[in-house]
């Protein structure tokens, strides 16, 4: 566990604590107050159906209490009624000043529908820069290529000084890569390949070295035989695991097997086409091998087997270096060296994304990363941008405490949650991002002629011993729930369902844990999620078929309810014959399934199965959710979905701290908030507890 590194108290007390000020934490009625600790409890162990009816009460002792209508509006947005929660913000707003985060979080809740996503064309601004520096010692020198990773952190090529760093979002080096023994020679592009191995390519060392699960190798070589290498550049993995290379010297494509067989190469003169002069990127997108050329200032398709199928962006480009698909394989992220372009590939649109201000930039390489932004390296200025659309910069993030738990007071514990405002997790995180701080009550007296006052003051403080105890991203842990289609469609796949089901349970990882929900005229649990999954009681579950149509919403909010208080990557999935039943009957149902898996951030997934047609309200689910959908009859099972499950990106980080707060015997509610920074970004949350009855 690591400290929390500190803002300046100082100013955070004069920036929020007026605020704070507006809303009373206490009730008129010591019935509202009791009701109102229950629900709270309640709230922090998930079970948001019942904090709303102890809040309903709370209510009817004191209906003036801004604070019950404000933990009422919460409990509400966390079951996944919006406008309700709204309608119980807006009461209190039209009272009193609400708080800068509720304020904040209220217009960001009116607009989330309406937020625009980046669809290529969007502009790009610089949101800050990481400086390689000079000199005897420099950080890095002359970045080529930028590989993500799911963990929010990136791997970094440093062309100059023969090293690969791995970092994080704030420039941190977490790990170099220096080529072992022999060490690197000028290494130049990066890429995942089979089974998570890395494989680096070697420019002036003429090679590729590779390591993984299979060990450490090194193919390729100086030389214009098949197999061999001159001036290696760029690197890309297909779907299969083999690997491609743009291998300037000899102006072609080498392709290899992952142990690094050579297959064939590909990009000499043919019908049509004139042949490659200066092959740069490479990106495998859909089946297709997309090859810039940067003399040529085009981009040319191939298929798999090196194959020319035509030209993209033919001399609309002016340098073309490095390649990266986003967008779900949708658009190609282009380093056209003084600029990044995107291309459509539907529609072949080429739109400039970003242009620097710096004169003479060379851009080598410019990825998609966390939550829609964009890494870019300049070759020349040895220097990496991180670059994100104006709008996401002005919004901010949002930043949640999912729950508190004060247990153990006065350490108390919280889950919190990261996320762009369309919901993208937001990873990558350390303890330098945030700053937690609590209110403490304190009393104190005053004379008043012969007689003494005393009143309790609230004030703003940064937390005792605060600790950061991690990110949702570390480990495989996830809990899953299986929904499962009650219908007469459904009925004629028994069989493949318990099939399927087994096949999910033998490619979970060892953290994974299964339960299953029946959604039938009335939704069943079967079992709860657990590991290893109880196979016996989900087989004999789905043998007990039945003809009668089932209700989707209340499978859903039953599935929900099972995973709660929700994990760091718990999720649903559906499968089914892609319809959704008889409910919900409208879009206004299906839009407040939408919030209460995207505001518990559970993901949706639909395993179709059969030959049916998917229903646009699951589409929709799973869009919203951040999920996916696998046919169940597609190539790989559902072998990618069990992967995929384990290690889903998450916006979820841990905290713990010593309160200092006065609980008044747990009668007293505290309130802690906290605050994420990176990048000229920010966001903040602040939530209530109480600590134990004593």
């Amino acid at each position: 566990m690591k400290p929390l590194r500190m803002l300046s108290a100082i100013a955070l007390c004069t920036l929020m604590w007026p605020a704070l000020a507006q809303i009373r934490t206490d009730t008129a009625s010591p019935g509202a107050t009791e009701q109102m600790r229950l629900g709270v409890l309640a709230y922090h162990q998930g079970r948001f159906q019942e904090s709303i009816l102890l809040f309903e009460k709370a209510l009817a002792w004191d209906p003036n209490s801004t604070i019950v209508q404000v933990w009422r509006g919460r409990a509400y947005y966390r079951a996944g009624f919006e406008a309700t929660a709204l309608g119980a913000w807006e009461t209190v707003a039209a009272k009193v000043d609400v708080p800068p985060s509720l304020a904040a979080f209220m217009e960001a809740l009116r607009t989330r529908r309406t937020l625009p996503r980046s669809n290529g064309g969007t502009t790009f601004v610089e949101a800050s820069r990481i400086e390689g520096g000079k000199g005897k010692s420099p950080y890095f020198l002359r970045p080529t290529t930028i590989l993500p990773e799911s963990d929010g952190t990136f791997f970094l090529v440093s062309h100059g000084s023969d090293q690969v760093l791995r970092m994080n979002s704030s420039g941190v080096v977490k790990e170099r890569l220096s080529g072992g023994l022999a060490g690197f020679d000028h290494p130049f592009g990066i890429v995942r390949g089979e089974g998570g191995a890395l494989y680096i390519s070697e420019f002036q060392g003429n090679r590729i070295t590779g390591s993984g699960p299979r060990g450490s190798i090194t193919f390729g070589g100086r030389g214009r035989q098949d197999g061999q290498l001159l001036g290696p550049q760029y690197l890309a993995a297909d779907d299969r695991g083999y690997i491609y290379v743009s291998d300037f010297g000899n102006a072609r494509v080498s392709k290899y097997d992952a142990a690094g067989n050579f297959i064939l190469a590909f990009g000499g003169p043919a019908s049509g086409f004139p042949g490659l002069a200066s092959p740069s990127g490479i990106a495998c997108v859909s089946g297709l091998v997309y090859v810039a050329d940067s003399t040529g200032k085009s981009i040319f398709r191939f298929d798999e087997s090196g194959n020319y199928l035509g030209t993209l962006a033919g001399g609309e480009l002016h340098f073309p270096e490095g390649l990266a698909s986003g967008g779900e394989g949708r658009r190609l992220l282009v380093a056209d060296t003084d600029r990044i372009v995107a291309i459509d590939l539907e529609n072949e649109r080429v739109d400039e994304v970003y242009r620097p201000s710096d004169k003479n930039p060379r851009i080598t390489s410019a990825v998609y990363w966390d939550a829609g932004s964009i890494l870019a390296c300049d070759f020349d200025r040895s220097t990496v941008a991180i670059l994100g659309e104006p709008i996401s910069l002005a919004r901010g993030y949002r930043v949640e405490i999912d729950r508190i738990d004060a247990s153990k007071f006065p350490k108390v514990e919280l889950l919190v949650s990261v996320r762009e405002q369309d919901g993208s997790p937001v990873v990558g995180l350390d303890a330098s991002n945030f700053h937690l701080s609590e209110t403490i009550h304190a009393k104190t007296s005053t004379t008043v002629g012969e007689r003494v006052e005393t009143k309790t003051v609230e004030s703003l403080v940064p937390v005792r011993r605060p600790q950061f105890d991690g990110s949702g991203n570390v480990g495989t842990a996830f809990a899953s729930v299986l929904l499962v289609e009650r219908s007469s469609a459904m009925a004629r796949y028994a069989a493949t369902l318990r099939s399927l089901v087994s096949e999910l349970a033998g490619g979970l990882e060892a953290e994974g844990k299964l339960g299953l929900v029946i959604a039938g005229k009335a939704a069943t649990l079967v079992s709860r999620p657990s590991s290893p999954p109880d196979l016996l009681a989900l087989s004999k579950a789905l043998i007990a078929s039945s003809d009668a149509e089932g209700r989707f919403d209340t499978g859903l909010r039953l599935a929900v309810n099972t995973l709660m208080p929700s994990g760091v990557r718990d999720s649903v999935i559906y499968f089914s014959t892609g319809s959704i039943g008889e409910s919900p009957a409208n879009g206004s149902a299906v839009s407040e399934l939408g919030a209460l898996l995207e505001n518990n951030d559970i993901r949706f997934n639909v395993v179709l199965v059969g030959e049916g047609r998917l229903d646009p309200a699951l589409q929709y689910l799973v869009t919203r959710s951040g999920g996916r959908i696998v046919n169940a009859s597609g190539p790989n099972g559902l072998g990618d979905l069990a992967l995929a499950l384990g290690r889903t990106r998450s916006a979820k980080y841990k905290f713990s701290f010593d309160s200092a707060g006065d609980d008044d015997f747990g009668s007293r509610q505290l309130t802690v908030s906290i605050e994420a920074y990176l990048n000229q970004k920010s966001g903040r949350d602040e939530l209530g507890y109480y600590a134990p009855l004593e």
